[in-house]
């Protein structure tokens, strides 16, 4: 008997291509496995005015999901990590880490103007605190102004002039078959991203043994790697929605760049570190660079 498996997702567009994603690459290793979907309106999906920092690190557009992991009526779910909170839910394990894309920011703007071309005054859209405070550092004349909807709605409202620009993962972007202009990437230095921006994580109940194991499958153990240094950092620095938190591990064949990024009221500015270490190492240096953040003054 052929086997068959639920994934859990939103149903935005970029939520059901990451959920494609996954169905590929399980039945690149599964040929013989049914995959349907279950589509659940979140939280985040419901309310599309109030600003995601003030919902906090609660895990708005994830909670919906899990809960149809905990019911049964779903065997997986498939996240943005970085919309997973840094304290999961202790029921459900977040069991592959199955692709990563490019985990860099984006500007959107009209006819692809770069950000030294807009003009003082322009109206940034941004939900995300820390993407405020860094672009702050690079253009502190810009004016910033609450921007909720997914990809597809964020960009339109760039387009029918309701923001000048916006700040957008690069990840959604692509996947969504976005084209981006090479000159609106903002480098990791600029921006540092989101802990796990760009990537997917596959989420499954413990209980579920047989397709807990399936799933460790298609997952990358270098992302992983990645992934759960950066969300390290956050767990210890604290923050998420609330105030800003960006964190990224940048490989190259022999070193890893690990860099982070976070504002909390007690530091009074926004604080950056950059550390070169090994992939070997990483877990450690990200614990290590969060605890010298808080001690610093």
């Amino acid at each position: 008997m052929k086997q068959k498996i639920t994934i859990a997702t939103r149903g935005s567009r970029l939520a059901l291509r990451q959920s494609e994603i996954v169905k590929e690459l399980l039945l690149q290793r599964f040929p013989e496995l049914i995959v349907g979907f279950l589509e659940v309106t979140t939280t985040g999906d419901i309310d599309q005015t109030t600003p995601l920092s003030a919902f906090g690190n609660t895990g708005v557009f994830v909670k919906g999901l899990e809960q149809k992991l905990l019911s049964g009526e779903a065997d997986l779910a498939v996240h943005s990590l970085k919309d997973v909170p840094a304290d999961s839910n202790p029921e459900l394990m977040l069991a592959a880490f199955p692709q990563r894309e490019d985990p860099r920011d984006v500007l959107v703007t009209l006819n692809g103007i770069s950000l030294e071309d807009l003009k003082p005054g322009s109206i940034i859209g941004t939900s995300s605190p820390g993407r405020q405070e860094q672009l702050k550092i690079l253009r502190p004349d810009l004016v910033f102004k609450s921007i909720r909807g997914n990809v597809d709605t964020r960009v339109n409202k760039v387009l029918n002039g309701e923001y000048d620009a916006t700040i957008l993962a690069a990840a959604g972007l692509k996947r969504l078959g976005y084209t981006i202009p090479s000159k609106n990437y903002f480098s990791l230095d600029e921006i540092v991203p989101s802990p796990g921006q760009g990537a997917l994580v596959i989420q499954a109940n413990k209980t579920n043994t047989g397709v807990v194991e399936m799933i460790k499958q298609i997952n990358d153990e270098t992302i992983e790697k990645q992934v759960l240094a950066e969300r390290r950092f956050m767990q210890i620095i604290g923050g998420g929605c609330k105030y800003p938190v960006g964190a990224n591990a940048e490989i190259f064949p022999d070193k890893v760049i690990f860099r982070a990024v976070a504002f909390k009221p007690e530091f009074g500015k926004l604080k950056k570190i950059k550390v070169e270490t090994s992939l070997e190492n990483l877990f450690e240096v990200a614990e290590n660079t969060a605890r010298k953040m808080l001690l610093v003054k």
